[in-house]
């Protein structure tokens, strides 16, 4: 017969190799989190060397964060370095495609690099390669707005607005256009919509708040002038109409400036994008 001898397995000499793997794992996420952050208030300070240098710090702790890539870009060419700036900017796109502050910030380089066709071919491609994604058809729009094809834009967005119904960013540069266009009316209406569905954002109130203020002298005064008119505002855009009161939407950010896409909790990873248009988006 043949006998057989089993080793007991001591948990204790696996565990603690699990658990120091774990904590470096840990640490690393903590350190990448914390030069982050330090980062960003740098960044946002003006000392865009140092900040570049924390970046950097927080990439090489978690590779695989597009987050932290870039920032690292945007610090990068705050600073003038551009070509180093563009290689990040598509490493970060390397890690994930479709991480839509590095497309605002790739394209908004190209186009201040007077190359406006490779930023044009950059978004197209990416609206080729994720039709789903309404952040590709959002930042398109941006391109089409920046050098004056608002009939582009407004169309664009409107595809957008089929991808993703509601969603409030696309709304709210569909309200700019009209804007723009003197379609106050319709921004009004867009402006309203967008805020609804999220209630915080600063610049979209205070453009509502704008036209809402001009529409309100015109009704004065043209009620003064014509006291016997029979015009009235539509009861939805009457001045004296307090705007509807939207529940927190659970998919507002960050942020946004317009943030472009949902968040999932409230560490916001980004700086902010050099063009403005873009806000400190919250971390996926």
């Amino acid at each position: 017969m043949r006998i057989t001898t089993r080793v007991p397995t001591n948990r204790w000499t696996i565990f603690p190799a699990l658990t120091l793997l774990s904590v470096l794992t840990g640490c690393h996420q903590m350190s990448g989190y914390s030069a982050n952050e330090i980062g960003k208030t740098l960044y946002r300070s003006g000392n865009y060397n140092e900040a570049a240098i924390e970046f950097q710090r927080a990439a090489i702790d978690i590779p695989t964060n597009a987050d932290y890539r870039h920032n690292l870009a945007s610090a990068l060419k705050r600073q003038g370095r551009i070509a180093e700036s563009e290689q990040v900017y598509r490493q970060a796109l390397e890690i994930n495609p479709g991480h839509q502050p590095s497309f605002h910030g790739l394209a908004l380089l190209l186009k201040e690099q007077n190359r406006l066709d490779e930023a044009q071919s950059l978004l197209l491609a990416w609206t080729d390669t994720q039709p789903y994604n309404p952040a590709s058809f959002i930042e398109m729009a941006w391109l089409q707005r920046e050098t004056g094809d608002l009939a582009g834009a407004e169309k664009t967005l409107q595809t957008a607005l089929k991808v993703q119904p509601g969603h409030p960013v696309a709304m709210a540069q569909l309200g700019q256009i009209y804007q723009q266009t003197g379609q106050n009316d319709r921004a009004i209406a867009m402006y309203q919509r967008s805020l609804h569905n999220r209630w915080y954002q600063p610049q979209v109130q205070s453009r509502l708040a704008s036209l809402q203020n001009s529409r309100s002298q015109f009704f004065t005064g043209s009620q003064i002038a014509y006291p016997n008119s029979i015009y009235r505002p539509h009861p939805a855009f009457a001045t004296n109409q307090p705007l509807m009161t939207p529940q927190p939407s659970s998919t507002a950010s960050r942020t946004v400036p317009l943030p472009v896409r949902s968040a999932s909790n409230t560490d916001p990873a980004h700086t902010t994008d050099d063009g403005g248009s873009t806000p400190i988006r919250p971390r996926q």
